[in-house]
């Protein structure tokens, strides 16, 4: 008997699929619904305050491994012995630490596991030499440690299909069915599909959102989109489904044959940005450890594939925050009666009127899908800052190009993002121009940089360091940039800043450690002093951080139904964990693997000599001699964005919890009219 899984299972969103739903759930010790009622269960009475563990002052990947190693310890009973063990630590795990041992490597135990690989390809298609995931498949792994070939010619055992469409008629038929290419973000092949269920664990028991499910019955039973297809649905492109598959059923959408191409004829002038999280992922996708940072040779392989620059996308999060931080102050004082003639922040672009409370973060893609397709009420709600990454290609093509003598449409601006639904914001009419194209060109995943890299035989790992370009953008750049690849980082960095702005004094402590760490949902309170200026004397501040866009649903209920305080700002990312545990990072079984990058960007920041946006001298001059004061005329244009009501354009897909069509958060709406 199992007790105790609750708080196990509920500790690390991501590794609750990769290390405790998968192994239990494909193993049956544990049902679905048990996985997803004690996930429910933690969201629902969630509201955490406890501090993170601090990361170690060694270098990133110690400080990775120190984070991970100093995490929260959760207790289970396994018949009847208890034990402690890090929180998201699978059963077997708990069980090798009790002295239970497991034979999984007698002889009887390695014919029962060739004789089901052997069956599994028999049914695979024969195509491992043109898949994306070839070389870094989790199936293929096994085939080729058990020597499968070897064994299935020994036992005479067919193949059954060599080449893809090589089976009956009936399942031909609905070839079509499973191959999607509609979203453009995501592909779906389930002809290549297992069949072991992950990709629905991740999209219902982890995100709740059920956009796939478990079609047909018997041996026919196989995972499928419960809608049409992908992009009509509310499919939200967030890739976790894609990121626990173990073999190339669900994919990102390749871009970096393109990119490759756009290198090899250098047609156009190469600029290439990178995400925060890439930096501390991209050593997995290439051999080294969880954590490992390697953001000088990360750079110079951007070089050596034949890039003419590289900026960092930490720069543009610093512009974030001026922009987030300023809409903030804006919204703050209209909601607390402070919006009148000077002080009101808004004198000459008045038609840029503040929106209501509480201010939703708008970096993520993925969440910005939610709210058009799910909570359409929310719009008003959403600050209108582009992404970081959106900023960068705005700033580039327009500025950077001047600076240059090139015209918008020479430049070929690739961004490497640790996300699969950048992918589809790069493609948002909002993020071109006309007669200038889009902004940014193609978006490649941490995964596909890894790919590119293997496939022109760079050897990051072995490279001499090398800095971002400083050709005005993409210079300096802050920690308060860096930590926005772990979830709460936005947050923390525009707190940074805006408290600042607000009373004339710095943050008293620049880790908000209330917010920080893996757990689902956090809130804090900050109050500020009874010496700030302009009427922000003595008031609070009250934010929360939803990290999962399942825990972020479930916020949503509650606050609709009065539970949850009445909040100022709030955080949400779509992934587990923020950027991080993006759909476009490596796959990795290490249960810690989002505590170890986390440690490691923790690390980045408390190393770097500017800790907040508002001071990067880069950041200073950019607006000095280009986009004037932040949210005015120019940065609007440029750095500010629109959303679209697609609620009745996409297919309503089945929710885990009820909701009615009516409006979802009406005390949203009660507490705007109250501030009005």
């Amino acid at each position: 008997m199992l007790s105790g899984f609750t708080p196990l299972a509920a500790g690390l969103p991501r590794v609750a699929v990769a290390a405790a739903c998968t192994s239990l759930l494909n193993t049956g010790l544990l049902s679905r619904g048990l996985a997803r009622g004690a996930l429910r269960q933690r969201r629902k009475g969630l509201t955490s305050s406890a501090a993170a563990p601090a990361a170690a002052s060694a270098p990133e990947e110690a400080a990775g491994e120190a984070y991970a190693a100093a995490t929260k310890q959760v207790s289970l009973t396994i018949n009847g012995r208890q034990v402690q063990v890090p929180e998201g630590s699978s059963i077997l795990t708990a069980a090798t630490a009790l002295g239970i041992h497991v034979q999984t490597d007698t002889p009887k135990v390695k014919e029962s596991i060739r004789g089901v690989l052997s069956l599994l390809k028999a049914n695979h298609p024969a195509d491992c030499m043109t898949c994306d995931v070839n070389g870094r498949c989790e199936f293929q792994d096994l085939t080729n440690r058990y020597n499968v070939d070897s064994y299935m010619s020994k036992k005479g055992l067919p193949k059954l299909r060599q080449f893809s469409h090589e089976w009956d008629d009936e399942q031909r038929a609905h070839a079509e069915e499973w191959h999607d290419s509609s979203s453009a973000s995501i592909t779906v092949d389930f002809e290549k599909c297992l069949k072991c269920g992950r990709c629905v664990t991740a999209c219902d028991v982890v995100q709740d959102m059920n956009v796939l499910g478990m079609q047909g019955r018997g041996r026919e039973r196989h995972p499928g989109v419960i809608t049409s297809a992908l992009a009509p649905s509310k499919c939200i492109s967030c890739g976790q489904c894609a990121v626990v598959c173990p073999v190339g059923a669900i994919t990102e959408r390749s871009e970096w044959r393109e990119v490759a191409e756009e290198l090899d004829a250098q047609r156009k002038v190469m600029v290439c940005i990178t995400a925060p999280a890439v930096r501390v992922a991209i050593g997995e996708e290439l051999g080294l450890g969880p954590g490992a940072v390697t953001t000088g040779q990360m750079v110079e392989a951007q070089r050596r594939l034949g890039f003419n620059y590289a900026f960092d996308v930490n720069f543009s999060a610093d512009l974030t925050i001026m922009e987030e931080g300023t809409e903030l102050l804006s919204r703050l004082r209209r909601a607390w009666g402070l919006d009148q003639g000077a002080d009101s922040g808004h004198s000459g672009h008045d038609s840029h009127a503040p929106g209501p409370l509480p201010m939703f973060t708008s970096c993520c893609p993925g969440w910005i899908t939610t709210v058009e397709k799910s909570y359409p009420e929310l719009i008003p709600h959403l600050s209108t800052c582009k992404s970081p990454a959106q900023m960068m290609g705005a700033v580039v093509k327009r500025h950077f190009a001047s600076l240059i003598n090139k015209k918008p449409e020479d430049i070929c601006l690739v961004s490497v993002m640790p996300c699969t639904a950048k992918k589809y914001e790069a493609e948002r009419g909002e993020m071109r121009r006309e007669g200038e194209g889009p902004d940014i060109d193609y978006v490649i995943t941490t995964r596909e940089f890894g790919h590119l890299l293997r496939e022109r035989h760079v050897p990051l790992a072995s490279l001499p360091e090398s800095g971002f370009d400083n050709p005005l953008v993409g210079g300096e750049s802050t920690g308060a940039g860096v930590i926005f690849g772990n979830t709460s980082g936005v947050m923390e960095a525009a707190l940074r800043t805006a408290y600042e702005l607000a009373t004339g004094q710095e943050l008293p402590r620049l880790k908000v450690e209330a917010i920080r760490g893996l757990t689902g949902i956090k809130e804090a309170t900050l109050r500020l002093p009874d010496s700030a200026p302009n009427g922000f004397a003595g008031r609070e501040l009250r934010v929360a951080v939803a990290s999962g866009i399942g825990h972020a649903r479930h916020l949503l209920q509650r606050m609709h139904e009065g539970t949850a305080p009445r909040y100022d700002f709030v955080e949400v990312m779509a992934c587990p964990g923020g950027c991080i545990g993006g759909g476009g990072q490596p796959k990795s079984d290490d249960p810690l693997v989002l505590l170890k990058r986390m440690g490691a960007v923790y690390s980045i920041d408390e190393r770097s000599a500017i800790r907040k946006s508002h001071e990067n001298p880069s950041i200073q001059k950019l607006y000095k001699e280009f986009l004037g004061e932040p949210n005015g005329p120019l940065a609007h244009e440029l750095l500010h964005t629109s959303y679209t009501d697609r609620s009745h354009t996409s297919m309503p897909a089945y929710f885990t919890w009820e909701r009615a069509d009516e409006p979802q958060h009406p005390r949203l709406q009660q507490q705007e009219q109250g501030e009005k």
